[in-house]
């Protein structure tokens, strides 16, 4: 407990402060009282400076200990205020308490008022402690959205590095490859490894293909080329092929370019959302929109599978089982954005985002 505790004692009765001060004195509380007897007297004090605690009578002439509480609140409402009088009622002192008061103690039993006082510093010293732990969680949760945010940009570079490198270095190096054995099966004398050859060559058109289709699911060349739209596009109709689907792609965007972090993400979420589809929920049919409302980008995939339930699914990438949905939601939030999931057993899925409008530069 803080001292000397500086206490604000709104009182009219001489022989009563001195009491409550011998009080404090005999219980070792070391503290500097300022005594006021009047409203313009309190609301002086108050405007001086801040006190640690506000000690208050209930009745005094034209004016009262609920007013004194609705002052001090107005302008320091975290301050503790004990109610100290003789003659509060029950009633009185359960309003006191619902108004803010801290505590109320009576004239006549006293011994109550030191308990009273190092209760109210104990629950403002833990009210501190809380302000602290809340302020370094605020901050260790920016840092780490920081980091995370580092982190998805590291990984999209990486991935665009890696993509361009299988498709300029290692495609280049295939497709040279297969055009010297095609070179080399016209010669004369390869007729007799001819079978060989052409076994060669069709393992290097299927190798060429699973580096070109790699190089596009790390990242599409038509997403920083084009913008966001042609690479849905692109990626609805590939998925559409490969899972066996129907995808109905409808956008609504305007002709400028948005921000590159939000066509990012909005495209992995996409990307996301449909592996979730063709893996687990059985569906035919997959509606894709994207479009501009409210100042948003707003992004809904819905499918008329066989849906989940949100909590319970929820639950279990808590524990670590399934990261599908907690990485959804954390890539919406880097991008500024935000991301809701609507389904049940039965009923299919829609998985909605919103990200702020911001275009390119």
């Amino acid at each position: 407990m803080k001292s000397p505790l500086q206490i604000l004692h709104l009182e009219d009765a001489p022989s009563d402060a001195e009491l409550v001060c011998r009080k404090l004195a005999e219980e070792s509380i070391a503290c500097i009282i300022q005594v006021v007897n009047s409203r313009a007297a309190f609301v002086a004090a108050l405007e001086r400076g801040k006190f640690d605690l506000v000690l208050a009578d209930f009745a005094l002439p034209g004016f009262n200990g609920l007013s004194a509480l609705a002052l001090l609140r107005k302008k320091f409402p975290e301050t503790p205020f004990i109610l100290l009088s003789g003659t509060v009622g029950e009633e009185q002192a359960v309003e006191s308490l619902k108004s803010g008061a801290t505590d109320y103690v009576l004239k006549d039993r006293l011994t109550r008022l030191v308990p009273a006082v190092r209760r109210a510093m104990l629950e403002v010293e833990q009210h501190a402690g809380r302000k602290r732990a809340e302020a370094e969680r605020r901050m260790y949760g920016r840092k780490l959205q920081a980091l995370s945010r580092r982190l998805v940009s590291v990984q999209e570079t990486e991935r665009r590095h890696i993509a361009r490198e299988l498709h300029d270095q290692v495609g280049q190096a295939l497709t040279a490859a297969q055009l010297n054995l095609q070179s080399i099966s016209r010669l004369p004398a390869a007729a007799a490894i001819n079978g060989r050859l052409q076994e060669t060559m069709a393992v290097l058109v299927q190798v060429l293909e699973q580096v070109r289709s790699l190089s596009l699911e790390l990242r599409p060349a038509l997403l920083d080329d084009l913008g966001l739209e042609p690479a849905l596009r692109w990626y609805t109709e590939k998925q559409a092929a490969t899972a066996g689907l129907k995808i109905e792609l409808v956008t609504e965007l305007a002709a400028q370019r948005l921000d590159p972090v939000i066509e990012t993400e909005c495209f992995r979420l996409v990307q996301e959302a449909l592996t979730n589809v063709a893996r687990h929920a059985k569906a035919q049919n997959v509606t894709v929109e994207l479009c501009q409302e409210k100042g948003c980008l707003h992004l809904r995939v819905r499918d008329d599978g066989v849906g989940f339930a949100v909590g319970a699914v929820r639950e279990q990438a808590v524990r670590g089982a399934s990261l599908g949905l907690l990485g959804m939601e954390e890539r919406a939030a880097l991008a500024g954005g935000e991301l809701e999931f609507n389904s049940a057993p039965g009923r299919g899925a829609e998985v909605h985002a919103w990200f702020p409008v911001a275009l390119a530069k």
